[in-house]
């Protein structure tokens, strides 16, 4: 039986490192976790259940035992509680089908949903990771124990095995508690180094390295469905003077305040960029040129209009400049560095003849 229980936890072990590598994708126990992947995860743990239980241990007439519970006991306290009751009717059903439509199979059915259902209701508590994961997993091994006292009837039979399984039980929890905090403490610090790596410090916007992966993709998508691609260079206009007057932490504030508005002012869709210092970037997705341009005024006078506070509640006026170029309508052909070459002109020409005002340039031709 020992033999048999230790190939189930490592078989637990294996399956958990699979999602491990899976989870990172979907950012699972990090940030909120939508409804298809909740579901998704359900079927996927209760697959595992199902494998599982073709290395159980045969306890009397029909009767089983291994540690199956343990997927809706993790999925749960990681997850949540829709996989945990998902898992938990996949190996019920599995277990029937695998075993037979039996009074017995039926009892161990209804067992491990109501293990599902338990997880659920637990995971839902404001409770630490461990907490949970011991609770559910004891009440779980109480549910498993009523269950084979009912298929087995035999009080010495149950407990000559079922004080070995507990422990058993209880060992492997923890050490798939083991397992599992090391592979959320790991992909939570692979999200953060992405970010950083794919994120602006300050403002939270993308950075270049994101921006110019977004203008390839999107050129290329643009160019493939006919659409238009719009993009506006923006520019803060004397940004050096409240630098060299009021200090870089004054800067950081205006910087910041900036992202919130081309946030607030483009559409949820664009892409909104800070490329470098005082430059930003959005990418206006599908989007005419004229429309670019009333939205990248839009953005200007907000930007004007915006009462800009320092520390010490000292107030500035801040201005931008924006150069706006759009393929096809501006730039002929669907290439990253021609199309920020075109924006880049049309920004100069607007700083060069006032600042403070949006400016685009006429069609250039292919070259």
């Amino acid at each position: 039986m020992i033999n048999v229980l230790f190939v189930n936890i490592c078989i637990i072990v294996t399956f958990l490192y699979f999602s491990g590598v899976l989870s990172k994708r979907y950012s699972i126990g990090i940030s909120s976790i939508s409804l298809p992947v909740q579901i998704n995860s359900g079927i996927l743990f209760g697959i595992y259940g199902i494998v599982l239980m073709l290395y159980t241990i045969p306890v009397g007439s029909n009767t089983y035992a291994d540690l199956r519970h343990l997927f809706p006991v993790v999925i749960g306290t990681y997850i949540g509680p829709v996989p945990a009751i998902i898992s938990a009717i996949i190996i019920g059903i599995g277990r029937m089908m695998l075993y037979g439509f039996t009074s017995s199979g039926i009892v161990a059915c209804i067992g491990i949903i109501v293990v599902g259902f338990i997880c659920a209701i637990i995971s839902r508590y404001p409770w630490t990771r461990f907490f949970k994961i011991i609770l559910m997993n004891v009440l779980s091994m109480f549910v498993i124990f009523i269950s084979l006292m009912i298929n087995i009837k035999d009080i010495p039979t149950v407990l000559s095995f079922y004080p070995l399984q507990f422990g058993i039980a209880i060992i492997g929890g923890l050490f798939v508690y083991a397992i599992t905090e090391y592979i959320y403490s790991t992909n939570k610090l692979f999200v953060q180094l992405e970010k950083r790596a794919t994120t602006d410090h300050l403002t939270q916007l993308n950075n270049l390295r994101s921006f110019d992966v977004a203008i390839k993709t999107h050129l290329a998508h643009a160019n493939q469905r006919g659409e238009t691609l719009s993009l506006l260079v923006i520019d803060i206009d004397h940004f050096k003077k409240i630098n060299d007057t009021y200090g870089h932490s004054s800067g950081d504030i205006v910087l910041k305040s900036i992202a919130k508005i081309l946030l607030d002012y483009s559409r949820s869709f664009d892409v909104v960029s800070r490329n470098g210092g005082e430059e930003f970037t959005v990418l206006l997705l599908d989007c005419p040129h004229q429309h670019a341009l009333v939205i990248a005024e839009r953005i200007r006078l907000g930007v004007q209009n915006h009462p800009f506070i320092l520390p010490d509640q000292i107030p500035v006026s801040i201005t931008i400049s924006i150069g706006v170029a759009t393929y096809p309508d501006t730039v002929a052909v669907p290439t990253g560095h021609v199309l920020v070459d075109m924006a880049d002109k049309a920004l100069y020409e607007a700083k060069n003849t006032g600042r403070n005002k949006v400016c685009s340039l006429e069609l250039e031709p292919t070259k």
